[in-house]
């Protein structure tokens, strides 16, 4: 999918999901992994969850991480 300009890729992968989400941004070559995090871990993980922390210490990339609110939650929900 392409808009604006910008490439956008979609996979489903199997296994966990730090790990997975590292890997295929590295086999897709991409330039930035986006994702969102509830923030629902205990303090050390406050802000970020615990799949966001890992992606961010294990990714050699730029990671941009967005806390979801919670109007986004009850929609995921839904």
């Amino acid at each position: 999918m392409s808009a604006n300009g910008v490439r956008v890729l979609t996979t489903v992968r199997v296994g966990d999901a730090a790990t997975e989400i590292v890997a295929g941004a590295g086999e897709c070559d991409v330039d930035l992994i986006a994702m969102t995090t509830h923030g629902r871990s205990a303090l050390a993980r406050w802000l970020f969850g615990a799949v966001a922390e890992a992606v961010l210490r294990r990714a050699h990339i730029p990671v941009f991480v967005v806390r979801a609110t919670g109007a986004a939650e009850a929609r995921m929900a839904a």
